[in-house]
């Protein structure tokens, strides 16, 4: 991260199962100046006990803070705006919640990628991560690009899914 501070190049910060061995010194160090700070709500009262510093105080030092809330979705913050609070589809079954963060994770990153804005991004991520706990298994699941888009058709309505299907076709 310090290399990305020196030459202006955005990066994320997301500690993971990492945030239980890191003291607050090193959080601070990765958290400081992060585009995106990816978290739950559990690392999220972690990285604020161990660092010291309060929700405003890291939301200062970041772009946008990420928070995943579980089956509520997702909460992203940024100074000076009103949070955005996306929910999650509807599951078709709880059955392994292995790697749902990371396909959050992957499904936000790429909507950032194909130009999206913030809300249709975290769509696409808790898509992601809905068809992710519905399979055992850390990388079993499949995407079939139909499949994905009824599911996010349902949950987030045709303009949503219009603008989504364009960058999956």
């Amino acid at each position: 991260t310090e290399e990305c501070r020196s030459r202006g190049i955005p990066f994320a910060a997301d500690f993971s199962q990492q945030i239980a061995r890191m003291g607050g010194d090193e959080i601070r160090i990765l958290l400081d100046g992060a585009t995106y700070l990816f978290s739950n709500e559990y690392e999220k009262g972690l990285i604020e006990s161990k660092t010291g510093w309060t929700d405003a105080e890291i939301l200062a030092r970041v772009g946008h803070r990420v928070t995943t809330l579980g089956a509520q979705g997702v909460r992203i913050e940024r100074v000076g705006e009103e949070p955005i609070e996306v929910g999650c589809p509807e599951e078709n079954v709880k059955a392994d919640p292995t790697g749902v963060g990371d396909a959050f994770r992957a499904g936000f990153l790429s909507g950032l990628a194909w130009g999206v804005g913030l809300e249709r991004a975290a769509q696409v991520g808790c898509m992601l991560a809905t068809l992710v706990i519905e399979t055992v298994g850390t990388q079993e699941y499949t995407l079939h690009r139909n499949h994905f888009m009824d599911r996010f058709t349902k949950a987030y309505g045709h303009e949503a899914a219009a603008e989504v299907r364009t960058h999956l076709a």
